[in-house]
């Protein structure tokens, strides 16, 4: 999928100066059965995780007539997890892929046949839900985090497998995130008690190098680090991490690897704050990712927006939302021309990324298709738009944000997607609108806004097909 022309910030800091950032939807299509958890792209190879077990894969095919082909490996969806997919990470160069789940196990994909090469529980007594998987860039380390509070930390050989070199114990809390520094000799991890850990990866050592104990106020949730380095003020050159929170903010730091007397690197480090906050979303922080070529950053959040930012100069680029579904992982293409996303509902979207001059109708379109051989053209799919659908308030879930498929009145008076009230009454014996004490927990199905709902729907596939 490579693109023409420049990518906005390419080779040196962010955004070019004075040139807008622009994004345009060019396709979305239901992936999934139930919420795409992970997203990654790296080569012409991406994938997606998800909620409903599985994870599918696809290859960028050719580009002829406007369209970018996309097609779906022979061998997709992969199933062997058995509980929710939390996390898939690639290997630098796309032919390994590890994903985790909540069954506590870690899985090594060979993207090109679709085979399992290796697979490992996470060392600990009991079965511990995984949420966060990460490969090293030299694809010798592969490191997993959960509920158990601790981090694993393997060797991995393609014909030798998984070999368990180390678990870091330190947090006090699910781990949320991990992150390889580049030359592998550091390892990060955040956790939900609000700390970020440093850790040794040669020497393998029982503590952490440096802890940052309140990185985010009420728990980190993700992280990523930069392929470049930034030069900070005593000449030294610093990995940039960027990490967010539930405190709905995105930190910048620097991670400084300490030098031996002889200047080579030592099993030291300094992690310290590197820019302002990044301030824009009113919800917690799902997803950050690093671009790979550019200075670029990208984040979701729970508040169904989509910020692009200059992690150099600390500032927003572009916003896109609040969308009519939660977006739970993003990432950038390996040319940083696409942006892909993976949303509620099992659906995956794909942004254009506009270049200087470029106009809306050139963009080119993403048709999806099966076809292991990647010779023919894909079998074209819907279009549906995810920006500026402006769905009316009421047509909108309390609960879940989305519009509703099967509006329902509960005894406080609200509407709600059947499904979500029905497991918040599993839960509560309080109205999710007031909080105060229900005395009944039966609802009706309501038929006007169900029809009202669907009739505005067709309306919006109708603007859309005439688009």
């Amino acid at each position: 999928m490579n693109g023409h022309g420049k990518v906005p910030g390419g080779g040196g800091g962010g955004a070019a100066d004075g040139a807008p950032l622009r994004l345009k939807v060019v396709s979305s299509f239901k992936a999934h059965a139930n919420d795409v958890t992970s997203v990654q792209w790296t080569g012409n190879v991406m994938a997606s995780g998800s909620a409903d077990k599985t994870i599918r894969v696809w290859k960028t095919g050719g580009r002829s007539a406007g369209q970018v082909e996309l097609h779906e490996m022979s061998y997709s969806p992969m199933r062997e997890h058995y509980y929710h997919v939390q996390c898939l990470h690639f290997s630098s160069f796309g032919n390994t892929l590890a994903t985790c789940a909540t069954d506590g196990k870690v899985v090594l994909w060979d993207t090109l046949t679709g085979s399992q090469i290796t697979a490992a529980n996470f060392p600990l007594p009991a079965l511990m839900a995984l949420r966060c998987c990460r490969i090293s860039s030299d694809s010798r380390l592969v490191a997993a985090g959960g509920d158990g509070d601790a981090v694993a930390l393997w060797s991995f050989d393609r014909t030798q497998g998984l070999t368990l070199l180390k678990v870091f114990h330190g947090h006090e809390a699910t781990i949320t995130c991990v992150c390889f520094s580049h030359d592998g000799a550091f390892l990060l991890s955040g956790s939900s008690g609000a700390d970020i850990r440093v850790w040794d990866c040669r020497g393998l050592q029982d503590h952490a190098l440096c802890v940052w104990r309140d990185a985010h106020d009420l728990g980190c949730t993700c992280m990523d680090m930069a392929a470049y380095r930034v030069s900070i003020s005593n000449g030294d050159a610093a990995f940039h991490v960027a990490t967010g929170g539930y405190d709905n903010t995105i930190k910048l730091w620097h991670l400084i690897a300490g030098k031996s007397a002889g200047g080579r690197s030592s099993s030291s480090a300094k992690f310290l704050p590197g820019g302002a906050p990044l301030l824009g979303h009113s919800a917690d922080i799902c997803s950050v990712r690093f671009a790979n070529q550019t200075k670029l950053l990208i984040s979701c959040s729970s508040d169904r927006t989509f910020i692009v930012w200059d992690p150099i100069r600390s500032c927003a680029l572009k916003r896109v939302g609040p969308l009519t579904k939660y977006a739970r992982s993003c990432c950038f293409s390996s040319d940083d021309q696409y942006v892909m996303a993976g949303f509620s509902g099992g659906l995956v979207g794909f942004w254009k990324i506009l270049t200087d001059g470029e106009e809306d109708s050139a963009v080119q379109s993403i048709t999806v298709g099966r076809d292991s051989t990647m010779m023919n053209a894909g079998r074209a799919v819907p279009f549906q738009f995810l920006d500026d659908t402006n769905a009316p308030e009421e047509f909108l879930c309390p609960i879940t944000q989305e519009i509703m498929r099967e509006p329902v009145v509960a005894e406080d008076g609200k509407s709600y997607e059947k499904a979500a009230i029905s497991l918040w009454f599993q839960k509560h014996d309080t109205s999710p609108h007031t909080n105060l004490p229900v005395r009944s927990k039966v609802v009706l199905l309501n038929l006007n806004l169900k029809a009202l709902i669907s009739k505005w729907s067709l309306l919006q596939e109708r603007t859309a097909s005439e688009a």
